[in-house]
């Protein structure tokens, strides 16, 4: 809990300020104001938060980000997941998140400035568009997409991951973009009451992507069992093994592989 406390007392003067000289200006009027210009301020604020946070980021696999706007699919665990990919990612990228996050102060906000779609998953019509939205955005080149296809959080990363909905990858296969598939693990830990490390291991790791002529051809029931077959596989036979090392180098102590913390 101490660690949540410590990082709310560093991080809400920025917040603050962040919020009035910035945040309402963009996420009211994103179109006065370039993407690369908001997504650098909105980067900047969520590198700091992570460092108030904590957060010790391993990223691999930079080599398969495409060299050009793309989507990416990754595994939902915790609030916190997009924190790694802000830092992560320095070209424009936008995210698609539930609706409720928009109604989260400041949060909701940080999302809009930086181009972020809110689905409502209780309104199919409404899903439609947001999704529509995302696909003339990638047409177009606009900036790169985060998708979370299990279409919410699996709070147990000891858990297989759960069923990807298909039709969130029809909007990049109909923009025809490559599709990245993302491994994400240890988030969860960031926002945990019972954590007491200094420093939490979380991981990011972008797998070979899926470019159209991968997927040319193919459903999206079919490239969505792949994309999560390919994460799954990533998680279970490489990342827990590291984590787990790296867990009890620093508790220096026996370690539990299947504990948050």
């Amino acid at each position: 809990m101490w660690h949540l406390i410590k990082a709310v007392l560093l991080l809400l003067p920025r917040v603050i300020v962040s919020f009035f000289s910035w945040m309402i200006r963009y996420s009211n009027h994103p179109e006065k104001t370039p993407l690369e210009v908001r997504y650098k301020k909105v980067r900047r604020l969520i590198c700091k938060a992570n460092k108030c946070l904590g957060v010790d980021l391993i990223v691999e696999g930079k080599e398969n980000i495409p060299n050009e706007t793309s989507c990416y699919f990754a595994n939902h665990l915790a609030a916190a997941d997009p924190l790694m990919f802000f830092e992560a990612l320095e070209a424009p990228t936008a995210f698609v998140g539930k609706v409720e996050v928009k109604k989260m102060p400041f949060v909701g906000r940080v999302f809009k400035s930086a181009n972020g779609e809110f689905l409502d998953r209780k309104d199919l019509k409404q899903q439609l568009r947001v999704m529509m939205r995302v696909q003339d955005s990638l047409t177009k080149k606009e900036c790169n997409w985060v998708i979370y296809p299990e279409g919410t959080r699996n709070r147990d990363q000891m858990a297989n991951l759960l069923p990807f909905h298909h039709g969130t990858f029809r909007a990049a296969m109909r923009a025809g973009v490559p599709i990245v598939p993302v491994a994400e693990y240890g988030c969860i830990r960031l926002l945990s009451t019972k954590a007491k490390l200094k420093k939490y291991p979380t991981y990011l790791k972008f797998l070979k992507p899926l470019y159209p002529s991968d997927y040319q051809g193919k459903t999206t029931e079919e490239v969505a069992e792949m994309v999560r077959s390919m994460i799954q596989k990533e998680i279970s036979f490489n990342i827990r093994k590291i984590d787990q090392n790296r867990m009890v180098e620093l508790q220096k102590k026996d370690y539990r592989f299947n504990k948050l913390y």
